[in-house]
């Protein structure tokens, strides 16, 4: 599964292609559709969970300005590799 086309830029690619950052099969994607409630905001997980070697992996090291992780992408990722956190 790769990141929404905003999120990706040419650095992610290089680190795919070069092993340092990897992508999930759509197959084993275990999807999740969570509400926009204000408790669940993806800034302050990402923040955590960017810092988590396991899921950092699936995340791209650099965001444009003013840009931040897709909010589907992460909570499908979170789902995916942490399912009891989600």
């Amino acid at each position: 599964m790769l990141p929404p086309i905003d999120n990706i830029g040419k650095d992610f690619l290089r680190a795919v292609f070069a092993e340092e950052k990897q992508l999930i099969p759509l197959s084993e994607v275990k999807w999740v559709n969570v509400p926009k409630w204000p408790e669940v905001c993806v800034k302050d997980l990402y923040q955590h969970y960017a810092q988590d070697p396991e899921m950092n992996v699936y995340f791209p090291s650099s965001f444009s300005k003013g840009r931040q992780i897709d909010r589907a992408f992460f909570f499908n990722v979170l789902n995916t590799i942490r399912p009891n956190h989600c």
